[in-house]
């Protein structure tokens, strides 16, 4: 019988083959996503981390910012968190949180006082703001070297904890200043306002022992060191402001004996020892507004031929710190309905009209102070006014300066020969051109014959230089 082969016979896995190497497949795939879940888990954790250290660095750095007597567990986290960056992201949730990289932290300061034991005096070193375990003695006067910092950021089950010192500003030897008081009191802005008729504001200084206490108001005139051989903790000193004259009443022969307003005299205030030690140096604000501002002084002008039909004027600046700009009006002329503004809230003590009407009659024009942000900010200015000559007075122009150099280098000084006439009061300086708009300085007398350019950017610049007279007539612009 003849054998033939089968050819019906079929070849392949079985069905349990299959299902053991998909199952060995999808181990494999598991385990590989398994792996990179872990990684990434691992990663966010490491960046989580890292971010939480970086706040607690910024943290403590910015500690270094904040008022010394304010580092203590009640006072520091809300010293640290009116700085910028550092402010509660959550006011529904309790405690202190900043987020980073999309993560919250909730933070946690304290502070504590730290006698360093290196100098190998203690003092009594007790009470709730020391830090805990510290040896106590009395040969120490000062037992502030330290504030010692631990800054906390949670998240989750985890944190990260910084611990760190910061140093006493006085280097924990001179004396410390441990309160101020005042009348007026501070307001919420840190400031100590001052309005009205208030002639005094009173300062009362507390301090570790001292032998001395120097003040200075931030002005020019007003300060004083207090002694006491024997030492004390308190001080009590007043810084007399004096009257403020009626600004109806002021003239520009007004003698000023009195404290100006100003928004922001720095009073300093700084203790020191038997041996002449300084300690700490502590800065207050003082915003001084007793009064509407005062008219201005040396009001004058003319008429510029030289730049066309213009009128210069200028004036003496504020004697007020609180008087930061100045507007100029011309009073209505002819068919006008009313005054004109022709300089508005200048900070320069000059102006130029460049719009005059159509006829050459007397012009008379009042320039007002302004102040601003002040509690008289809104009251009517004073004015003072000055009235330009009729066109016709015979005046010419001055002869021009000669001689114009301008040196290498920088900054740029730019000299000059003086005119011929004696009537100049002062000499212009214009930059890059030689239009009303090109105006760039001028002297403050007729004697200064150079003018040196401070801000010229670094980049070459065409100078040009006029007399003045005392009409306030132009001389022709001449460069070198």
């Amino acid at each position: 019988m003849e054998h033939r082969p089968c050819h019906d016979r079929q070849g392949g896995f079985t069905i349990i083959e299959v299902i053991v190497a998909a199952f060995v497949l999808l181990v494999g795939v598991l385990g590989t996503v398994t792996l990179i879940d872990t990684a990434m888990g691992v990663g966010k954790t490491s960046r989580s981390r890292e971010a939480a250290t970086n706040v607690t660095r910024e943290i403590v750095e910015t500690s270094r910012l904040v008022d010394y007597d304010l580092l203590l567990t009640a006072t520091a986290p809300a010293a640290l968190q009116a700085k910028p960056g550092l402010a509660d992201a959550s006011s529904s949730t309790p405690g202190w949180q900043i987020e980073r990289r999309g993560v919250t932290y909730t933070m946690t300061v304290q502070a504590c006082i730290y006698d360093d034991a290196k100098d190998g005096n203690f003092s009594a070193n007790s009470g709730a703001d020391y830090c805990p375990g510290l040896q106590t003695g009395s040969t120490d006067a000062n037992g502030d070297d330290y504030r010692k910092l631990t800054v906390v950021a949670a998240w989750g089950d985890r944190e990260v904890r910084l611990v760190a010192n910061v140093v006493n500003p006085a280097g924990g030897f001179g004396p410390r200043i441990t309160s101020v008081a005042s009348s007026p009191m501070v307001n919420t802005n840190g400031d100590i306002p001052v309005s009205g008729d208030t002639p005094i504001v009173k300062m009362k200084i507390g301090t570790s022992s001292a032998t001395a206490l120097n003040w200075d108001a931030g002005n020019a005139t007003d300060g004083n060191q207090l002694t006491n051989a024997a030492g004390q903790t308190s001080w009590e000193f007043d810084w007399a402001l004096g009257t403020p004259v009626d600004p109806a009443l002021y003239t520009c022969d007004t003698k000023v004996n009195w404290v100006p307003d100003a928004p922001a005299y720095q009073m300093t205030f700084q203790p020191f020892d038997s041996s002449g030690t300084p300690g700490d140096l502590r800065t207050q604000t003082i915003a001084v507004d007793r009064s509407t501002p005062y008219p201005l002084c040396d009001f004058s002008g003319g008429r510029n031929p030289q730049h066309g039909s213009v009128v210069d004027l200028q004036w003496a600046a504020s004697f007020e710190g609180d008087v930061f700009f100045y507007s100029v009006w011309r009073k209505k002329q002819g068919a006008e309905a009313s005054d004109r503004l022709v300089c508005n809230a200048v900070r320069a003590t000059e102006c130029t009209d460049s719009q005059l009407p159509n006829n050459d009659n007397l012009i008379e024009y009042l320039v007002k102070p302004k102040q601003e942000n002040f509690a008289h900010d809104d009251d009517p200015p004073p004015s003072t006014s000055f009235t330009v000559p009729a066109v016709g007075s015979g005046n010419s122009a001055p002869t021009a300066p000669s001689g114009v150099t301008v040196s290498a280098g920088t900054p740029q000084t730019i000299s000059w020969t003086a005119s011929s006439d004696s009537d100049v009061i002062f000499y212009r300086v214009y930059r890059d051109g030689q239009l009303l708009a090109n105006r760039y300085g001028k002297t403050s007398n007729a004697s200064t014959l150079s003018f040196t350019d401070q801000d010229g950017g670094g980049t070459s610049h065409t100078y040009y230089v006029s007399a003045v007279d005392d009409d306030f007539a132009e001389s022709a612009v001449v460069g070198p």
